[in-house]
């Protein structure tokens, strides 16, 4: 089996354990594409050509890393599994403690894969051209930028006319994304295994401005009631484009999904909420 890690080059631990992981994965008979360090990414835009080679991908980091990485994977449907070394660490599931039992029990194929589903995101310029095409794990955000005045966001879910949000943004959020910016912004928690997708209205500025769990097969589609000169879609956090006068986004469902390795999958809500605890334990330092 040939495994591909992806890490965050800006932190010295992610480095440091990538290479502690990388040795242990070569120990159990794992096939590390390339030379070590050629293998430890160092920046996932110079990673296409291993990944093309791999049969897994390994992510160290947090939960953006992982997301970088899930995009990766999806292209070629391959497996991805997630060394938290991150602040919250939500979606990766192995905690840095113990990798050769971990590793060891990935060689055995010892897991189980959780599909989590994606929702495509377009954006169609006024010409009827498609500028943005990408998958979202997470969620899809229209929002307005740094200062920029309040912003006029009509909601369309499954064709029919929602509302006009005066707000900052609006969230469009999968099941996986409940507990990310929509949680954030006072969107509802979805435990995984419910096929739905959640708008939420980003400080709306009437009462009315209610979070949406609508069905999974549900297009949502966004545009702007009133012109805005400084608006922004990002899907996943770190996939943006500026969203230009007339431009239409569609969030659509699809038939793709990530894999992601579970090994003795965690309770979702324990894990909610000793996430909780550990970052109240942070600020209170």
């Amino acid at each position: 089996m040939t495994a591909c890690i992806i890490f965050d080059e800006h932190k010295s631990e992610c480095r440091d354990y990538a290479s502690l992981l990388s040795g242990t994965l070569t120990d159990v008979s794992f096939h590390i594409c390339g030379s070590p360090w050629k293998t430890l990414v160092s920046g996932v835009s110079s990673a296409d050509g291993y990944v093309s080679s791999a049969d897994i991908l390994i992510s160290v980091g947090g939960d953006g890393t992982f997301l970088k990485t899930a995009s990766m994977a999806l292209g070629r449907d391959l497996p991805v599994c997630g060394f938290n070394l991150g602040t919250l660490g939500l979606l990766t599931e192995f905690e840095h403690a113990d990798p050769e039992k971990t590793v060891e029990r990935l060689v055995r194929g010892d897991y189980v894969i959780e599909n989590r589903r994606v929702l495509r995101v377009t954006v169609t310029e006024a010409d009827g051209r498609i500028s943005f095409d990408e998958y979202a794990l997470n969620d899809c955000v229209l929002e307005r930028g740094t200062l920029a005045k309040l912003a006029y966001v009509t909601v369309d879910i499954g064709g029919a006319f929602v509302d006009n949000y005066p707000c900052n943004g609006i969230v469009v959020a999968t099941q996986t994304g409940s507990t990310a910016y929509s949680m954030s912004s006072g969107g509802p928690i979805v435990e995984p295994g419910n096929d739905v997708i959640v708008v939420t209205p980003v400080c709306a500025h009437f009462t009315d401005g209610r979070p949406i769990v609508a069905k999974g097969d549900s297009t949502v589609t966004l545009s702007m009631r009133v012109d805005h000169d400084s608006m922004y879609v990002s899907v996943d956090g770190h996939k943006n484009i500026k969203f230009e006068k007339g431009a239409v986004c569609r969030c659509l469902p699809c038939g793709k999904s990530v894999r992601v390795i579970r090994i003795d999958p965690p309770n979702f809500y324990e894990v909610l909420r000793h996430k909780a605890e550990e970052r109240r334990e942070k600020l209170a330092r």
